[in-house]
């Protein structure tokens, strides 16, 4: 006990000053002043206000700080840079710690914004985006990874693209709408994704974007610039989605069949206890599903259509800085793109498909060339094999042997290997020389090329024949002639 409630004790039992002081060993006047206070309620705490050497200049620190506000990010006041002013231009004799401290504890308290405490009903869904890395085709790519997040029950369903297009998004909804068997009432979007922006109080959509949510009747929000506390839910599960999924980093080479077996591993997240109602989140979004509006009779094409015209190459530029080629014998031409979220497609004004490729985002330049059509063209003109860019795509003891030929052969075996290729595909095509390549006693059979592309392409080279039906029946009694053999 401390000597006040000592005092206080002691005289509870009846003793008189003096005892009390002679007990505790204290002066009378110590016993007399505890014993006259009156009020022992908590005091409100005060925080003892210490002075700095630097309070005669935060103001002057603070106009500097306002000032940065007006100018480029990159020309603003560093905390070293105003100890330097305040030395040399006001007198200022200190370290340069305590302006460090002030400057970035006057930062933070600007930078920091309270979060609203939202609380969302069934039926709602926020869409978002988040960056992650595959191995696509054995190359390392850094991609987005798309998530519709439901906040009433906590469920979240991911895909994954290249970009963040209004292709991208409409692709990533309508996977989602289809597999959970419903359309959310109310989607809420980030100000940045590729589906449009708010602008003050004025919505402006994608075209595509536009129709997509007339074929499937939800209404459309968006965030307040800069406001991620109004959409957290989704920010969070895609940070969780990425942590479950796409660690380890996922190796894949088709985007679309890898996106149907995301959606297929959600078991977890449906069993997860909801952090805050303490109920299955897969039994919650029952709640969600029941809110849902119906999908549409008829699916949506999520596809933007964009005539162009090819170049001497048969070549298409598409957003600046994306070359495809079409078709060797589309030279000129006008052809129609059709531009999906993962593919590009070129079409013949005739409805043929002359080429599909796999869509490029960025802004960086790519090519993308489809062997196949310029194995065409090298049939009709070999003279130009040794700088074709097929010639990088084909196995080094085919090149070999190819090289090797005089241009009646070369051409004759050019002709096989589009043949080859057009029936089964350039990569069941490269891949059968490539085992036929590996015979070193003889060049490769290009008459082989054909049926064993055929054959990969069909089954694989270690699928196990398919055994047919029993006919030993039919022996015996054809053969032997017993009778009734075949009951």
């Amino acid at each position: 006990m401390s000597k006040q409630e000592e005092i206080i004790d002691l005289r509870a039992r009846g003793h008189t000053i003096t005892q009390i002081a002679k007990v505790l060993g204290i002066d009378r006047k110590t016993v007399r002043r505890h014993l006259s206070r009156d009020d022992f309620s908590p005091v409100f705490p005060v925080k003892e206000k210490r002075t700095s050497k630097l309070d005669p200049y935060k103001e002057i620190i603070d106009s500097w700080l306002e000032e940065d506000k007006l100018v480029f990010h990159k020309q603003h006041h560093t905390a070293a840079r105003i100890h330097e002013r305040l030395r040399d231009e006001y007198g200022l004799v200190c370290g340069i710690t305590i302006v460090q401290q002030y400057v970035r504890q006057k930062r933070l308290s600007e930078q920091k914004r309270s979060s609203l405490d939202l609380q969302w009903s069934e039926g709602y869904a926020q869409i978002d985006f988040g960056d992650a890395d595959v191995w696509l085709s054995g190359t390392l790519t850094r991609g987005h990874l798309f998530a519709a997040s439901f906040p009433y029950s906590n469920m979240g369903f991911p895909q994954f693209f290249l970009g963040e297009s209004a292709e991208c998004v409409c692709q990533g909804l309508t996977d989602v709408f289809n597999y959970i068997g419903g359309v959310p009432h109310t989607l809420i979007f980030d100000n940045a994704t590729g589906v449009g922006r708010r602008i003050c109080q004025t919505i402006i959509e994608t075209e595509l974007f536009s129709r997509f949510r007339m074929h499937y009747g939800f209404a459309l929000r968006f965030c307040n610039p800069e406001a991620g506390n109004e959409k957290g839910n989704v920010e969070r599960k895609v940070s969780y989605l990425r942590n479950k999924l796409f660690v380890p980093v996922p190796a894949f080479d088709d985007i679309e069949m890898f996106n149907r077996e995301l959606l297929g591993r959600l078991g977890a997240q449906e069993a997860k206890i909801h952090y805050q109602k303490e109920v299955a989140q897969g039994a919650l979004f029952e709640k969600d599903f029941a809110a849902l509006r119906s999908l549409p009779s008829k699916p949506f094409n999520v596809c933007r259509y964009e005539e162009h015209t090819s170049n001497g190459y048969g070549h298409v530029v598409l957003d600046g800085c994306h070359t495809y080629s079409t078709h060797p014998t589309n030279v000129c031409r006008k052809t129609i793109c059709a531009i999906r979220a993962a593919t590009v497609e070129f079409i013949s004004d005739t409805g043929e498909i002359l080429a599909t490729h796999r869509r490029a985002f960025g802004k960086k330049k790519t090519a993308s060339i489809d062997p196949a059509s310029q194995l065409q063209l090298l049939a009709r003109r070999p003279g130009g094999w040794s700088n074709s860019r097929v010639r990088s795509d084909i196995p080094p003891a085919v090149v070999a042997h190819l090289d090797s030929l005089e241009r009646p052969e070369l051409k004759r075996d050019l002709r096989l290997l589009y043949e080859a290729s057009a029936r089964s595909g350039l990569k069941a095509t490269l891949a059968a020389l490539e085992v036929l390549a590996a015979d070193r006693d003889r060049p490769p059979d290009f008459f082989d090329v054909g049926v064993l592309a055929g054959r990969i392409a069909g089954y694989g080279l270690d699928t196990a024949p398919v055994p047919g039906a029993d006919l030993d029946c039919y022996d015996r009694y054809f053969l032997k002639g017993e009778a009734y053999a075949c009951n």
